[in-house]
């Protein structure tokens, strides 16, 4: 499912990537992160697009209140109550889970780049931790996206109806 966010989301993508950024004094060799050959400004585009991410979920799902500084990194979900969304460049690439993503919440992979991006489709994050998807170099899973609830899906099913509003 294709999803454009507005300039002004951007705007307010690139600002709260520089908040969060900041909060934690991260750098792109954060312990946190396994892409650690990023540079210190390719790591802050990199959050601001899985920002820009968050805003083509809420979008999507019609969350018209929703800003990102709301998301408390792992503590809440990245949008409404239990939806986790997972960012990445490639268009064909996997949806990452780490092993501190909450197993209660709905993971979203989202594909492309700011301002146009691709809701590709989601899992539960509890079946997305099965240790056929475990990797051996890194501690995290990785999810194909033929493993994947077509996004139009989640509405329907017992995840969503009781997270998501019914407009949208």
């Amino acid at each position: 499912m294709k999803m454009k966010i507005s300039h002004e989301q951007e705007w307010e993508a690139a600002r709260v990537a520089l908040e969060r950024v900041e909060e934690i004094d991260a750098t792109p060799d954060h312990v946190s992160r396994y892409n650690k050959a990023l540079n210190f400004h390719d790591y802050i585009t990199e959050t601001a697009e899985s920002i820009g991410a968050e805003y083509a979920v809420a979008r999507y799902f019609g969350i018209a209140d929703f800003t990102a500084r709301d998301s408390r990194f792992k503590r809440t979900a990245d949008v409404g109550s239990i939806i986790e969304v997972k960012w990445t460049k490639y268009d064909s690439g996997s949806l990452i889970i780490h092993d501190s993503d909450r197993s209660t919440d709905i993971a979203i992979l989202v594909t492309g780049k700011s301002p146009n991006y691709v809701l590709k489709g989601w899992i539960p994050i509890a079946i997305a931790k099965n240790q056929r998807w475990r990797r051996r170099d890194q501690p995290t899973y990785w999810v194909e996206q033929y493993h994947l609830h077509p996004i139009e899906n989640l509405r329907r099913s017992s995840h969503g109806e009781a997270t998501l509003p019914m407009s949208g």
